[in-house]
């Protein structure tokens, strides 16, 4: 059911510092004024009492000063202090209307000792009447005036200082009980990829998905960062890779030397001993000059796969930083849609509020012109005629009887143009002044325009502030983008396993032609004359000893390839882990923005109630994340830095919201009312505490 609650009248006695005072209360505006001091507050006090027990701030009978003091600041005794209120309660939809009267009475309980005659208080305790008849307990009451109005909703809707006083959090929790459930499907709705993500949150919130997806590329980072780690270990731990082709064949050869030394034991010569050792030392310089080789090939197989791993990074680089840029952009682009709505709309407001105005005045000055052209209306007097005989109808011939009607004809006419002249002088002195708050109201009309043409002004120069800053932004994104673009062009990812031909590395090939000149010498050895003698063992044992040694190094093969593979191995890794850190940002960017677009929504329901007051919902951190909030602003001003009319006016925009959302309205009492010029039309019952030089007074407007 929707209700209007109205009082009608309100009685206080010994309440406070009034005595006995009755207000009367008009159906739309009342003005209660006077001098600080005069009682203004305490009826709204006692309008407060008289339901809940409480004054306007809120504190109980027991702690603020119900009772009548008198010029020494002692209360009096023997005083009952009650409020009675009259009031109608109306069912606004079908209009049925009941009068409801209550009354609350503080009575204090006297005690008188046995063997004295002094009385001593003791305590106090309530009565409770409703509609004149007496209630046996509080909680009676108190269901009797929550079938009127319920405490909790009684506050919200009477006092205009009071919601956008609550702690924010309880503010907000208003709000999103008034803008009602947002679900995830809901926001989904706007966008194709937010479904697919809803699907692949199943089973969990939101929030929960973006921590195990937050998670999961922290460790995919930690095992990225380990990589190149991981590969210089191998690295350092992998041994030069030896000529193995060069190690084979002089493992044959010195083979084939021994097997020829076993055969001819019984009859070398020294000239065999001395032409093998000639050939041994080539050989030994030979095989030098081809470690030597191997050494260079190496080397520039490490330089070719370090160059390769820069050559990849620049574009790995480029291709995360492309990939942020992208993200900062969509960030923009939902950033100017949604203040770029936010600015249309406000502008659209102010010129309805602009058209309503100037409406209002062509309105007025058409009432002005009729009041104006108004005449009054002269009448004119019927002078009386001879006095006749009332019995015989013929004049009266008595001089007496004449001269006394001839002096009552000429007094009649007196008065009738005294009268005639009174009533022409109201006339006119109420068409002034008409006219003059028709002037008044217009002038305030004309201010207001003039108001909302600057509010028109100002956020047009914040939308194309904002259209410049959203212009700029897109051009910086285009430019970064092309420029990171073109670094990946001119990078493309090459091998981390690079083959070398050695025949184009000078210092091998030079170190090729000093090995084929050797060999040429080598060739050149000639065996001397049969009877030379030999030192077989000695020979054997040197042939031994390198052909241990040639077995060693050709034992190296299996833990260099194995190296090698691990390496492939660890980069395969690293590519598999980079696209998967890739993947997991890709999915926290649309968390961020379906978060972001439901923060955008919820601020968009719950302003949708509201005109005049906006309600940021989410305040942003140093870091760019959002957490909930919940800050009243009014034309771009902070609440709590508006002045105190901008508070009030504030305060009743949030009333009629309520009032709306719950379907009930109660009386509003605004204390320091003389700081507003002009109050936003509200659909309650108005009563304006105005601080004047005057006594206190009670006008209906």
């Amino acid at each position: 059911m929707s209700k209007q609650v109205r009082i009608k009248s309100l009685t206080l006695i010994n309440f406070k510092g009034l005595r006995n005072v009755t207000v009367t209360f008009g159906n739309d505006v009342t003005t209660i004024s006077g001098r600080n001091g005069t009682g203004k507050t305490t009826i709204a006090d006692g309008f407060y009492w008289l339901f809940f027990g409480k004054d306007s701030e809120g504190n109980t009978d027991s702690k603020f000063g119900i009772k009548t003091n008198d010029a020494n600041g002692n209360f009096i005794p023997d005083l009952e202090h009650q409020v009675a209120g009259v009031f109608d309660v109306i069912d606004t939809e079908t209009g049925e209307a009941e009068t409801v009267e209550l009354r609350r009475v503080y009575v204090e309980e006297w005690k008188t000792e046995k063997g004295t005659t002094e009385r001593t208080l003791k305590g106090h305790h309530t009565d409770y009447f409703y509609n004149g008849v007496p209630l046996k307990t509080k909680t009676e009451y108190d269901a009797k005036v929550a079938a009127i109005i319920p405490e909790d909703l009684f506050k919200v809707i009477t006092d205009p200082y009071y919601f956008l006083t609550l702690h924010w959090k309880a503010q907000r929790e208003y709000l999103l009980r008034m803008a009602g459930t947002i679900s995830d499907t809901d926001i989904a709705a706007n966008r194709a990829e937010f479904s697919e993500l809803l699907r692949r949150v199943t089973g969990k919130t939101m929030e929960e998905y973006r921590k195990e997806i937050s998670a999961r590329r922290g460790k995919v980072e930690t095992q990225l960062e380990k990589i190149p780690t991981r590969k210089d270990e191998v690295t350092r731990n992998t041994p030069i890779a030896p000529d193995y082709a060069a190690l084979e064949t002089e493992k044959k050869q010195i083979q084939a030397d021994l097997a020829n030394i076993d055969a001819a034991a019984s009859s070398a010569a020294e000239a065999n001993r001395v032409a093998y050792e000639q050939a041994a030392k080539i050989q030994g310089e030979i095989n030098t000059k081809k470690a030597e080789q191997n050494r260079i090939v190496f080397d520039a197989k490490e330089a070719a796969r370090k160059a390769a791993y820069e050559t990849n990074r620049v574009a790995d680089d480029a291709t995360r930083d492309l990939s942020q840029v992208q993200r900062e952009e969509t960030s923009e682009a939902n950033y100017y849609a949604r203040e770029k709505s936010v600015l249309t709309a406000s502008i659209a407001t102010a010129k309805r509020r602009k058209e309503d105005a100037e409406k209002e005045v062509a309105a007025l000055r058409v009432r002005w012109e009729a009041v104006n052209n108004e005449q009054f209306q002269e009448k004119t007097y019927q002078t009386a005629g001879p006095l006749l005989c009332p019995i015989f109808g013929h004049q009266c011939a008595d001089p007496g009887a004449v001269q006394r009607h001839q002096c009552d004809a000429i007094a009649a006419a007196e008065a009738f143009k005294k009268n005639q002249d009174t009533e022409r002088a109201n006339f006119y002195a109420n068409q002034t002044a008409r006219l003059d708050r028709m002037d008044e109201e217009g002038a305030q009309l004309n201010k207001t325009i003039k108001e909302q043409d600057g509010e028109i002004a100002r956020l047009t120069s914040e939308a194309a502030k904002l259209d410049t800053k959203h212009n700029e932004a897109v051009a910086d994104f285009a430019s970064r983008k092309a420029n990171l673009e073109k670094v990946i062009a001119d990078n493309p990812r090459v091998s981390t396993d690079p083959t070398i031909n050695p025949q184009n590395l000078p210092a091998w090939v030079g170190l090729q032609k000093e090995i084929d000149q050797l060999e040429a010498r080598r060739s050149a050895i000639t065996a001397p004359a049969p009877g030379a003698t030999t030192d077989h063992a000695a020979k054997k044992a040197q042939l031994s000893a390198r052909l241990s040694e040639i077995d060693q190094k050709l034992g190296l093969r299996a833990t260099i390839e194995a190296s090698e593979r691990r390496l492939v191995e660890l980069d395969k890794e690293a590519a598999t882990l980079a696209q998967e850190k890739a993947s997991l940002q890709i999915e926290e960017d649309l968390i961020d923005d379906f978060v972001k677009d439901r923060m955008a929504e919820v601020e968009r329901r719950v302003n949708g109630l509201f005109d005049g007051v906006e309600f940021r919902m989410y305040k942003t951190l140093v870091n760019g994340d959002k957490e909930p909030d919940c800050v009243a602003y009014i034309g771009g001003v902070r609440y709590q830095d508006k002045n105190h009319a901008g508070q009030i006016n504030a305060g009743l925009a949030v009333i009629n919201a309520l009032c709306a959302f719950h379907g009930v309205n109660a009386p509003i009492f605004v204390d320091n009312a003389e700081s507003v010029n002009e109050f936003p039309p509200v659909s309650s019952q108005l009563i304006r505490l105005v601080v004047s030089n005057g006594e206190f007074q009670t006008t209906h407007n």
